[in-house]
């Protein structure tokens, strides 16, 4: 994963939604699973496993790249390790949740099998979302519906199981992204031990939630306001490329 976008303007952009969705749904997987241990791969600054802290959950491990600014991290930093995330991972120990949201789809189509397989040799149960096609965000390199994760994890012998996304569908603190996405694997041979989640399975349905799309839509709607004449289109341009530069100004001035 490249590090120049995930600046720390990049976790503080996305950081109230990633906190007030942490909030909202860590209490509804609390329904199904009471895990001791939680590992996040690709945390960020660790938002949702903060969250967990504050629900008695304190054998956490973050995961992510070298590119995350220690001193923005909601947790100890002993219990964050970077990692080049396009690489398989081992550590010496399993947790009871594993945990990867919107992580998947910043890295290149040929990690996509060595990020699930990491996954896999983490835990029996994930706590899994990946962006779908035309969701749009920050180096989203491999955008895919369901039935492409899905086969990944069949073949380390997971099964995924949508009992999430109706629940939490229409709950407005949740980002639309997690709502749209949100599903558990659980590895076949130990499904007994998690009846809460495994016994409601069903055909997982590639569905597009309306803030989402409501979301494309407002970004193509300024595009084709900006583009409507050529005299918009070069303000528009003008703005683009210079505000790096304008940005490094300003940063300068405030040293």
């Amino acid at each position: 994963m490249t590090n120049t976008a995930y600046t720390k303007t990049y976790y503080n952009n996305i950081g109230g939604g990633s906190l007030s969705s942490a909030q909202e749904t860590i209490p509804v997987i609390l329904e199904y699973i009471s895990p001791a241990s939680v590992v996040d791969v690709g945390c960020g600054i660790a938002t949702w496993l903060s969250v967990w802290e504050k629900n008695g959950v304190t054998d956490i491990q973050g995961i992510d790249g070298d590119y995350v600014q220690q001193d923005q991290l909601l947790i100890a930093r002993e219990k964050f390790m970077d990692a080049d995330l396009d690489k398989e991972l081992s550590l010496p120990r399993q947790f009871d949740l594993v945990m990867s949201l919107e992580v998947a789809e910043h890295l290149q189509p040929a990690s996509a099998p060595v990020f699930v397989r990491t996954l896999c040799q983490l835990g029996d149960v994930i706590f899994f979302s990946a962006a779908m096609p035309c969701q749009g965000g920050t180096l989203h390199y491999n955008e895919q519906y369901p039935a492409y994760w899905i086969a990944f994890f069949a073949g380390h012998g997971f099964s995924p199981y949508d009992v999430l996304r109706e629940k939490l569908w229409l709950n407005s603190k949740i980002d639309a992204s997690y709502r749209q996405n949100m599903l558990f694997f659980v590895k076949d041979s130990v499904k007994e031990k998690y009846p809460a989640i495994t016994r409601q399975q069903k055909q997982v349905l590639p569905l597009i939630h309306p803030g989402v799309l409501e979301y494309r839509m407002s970004q193509y709607d300024k595009y084709e306001r900006s583009l409507r004449t050529p005299f918009h289109a070069a303000g528009f341009f003008i703005t683009k490329w210079t505000k790096p530069i304008r940005a490094l100004f300003s940063r300068r001035k405030k040293a």
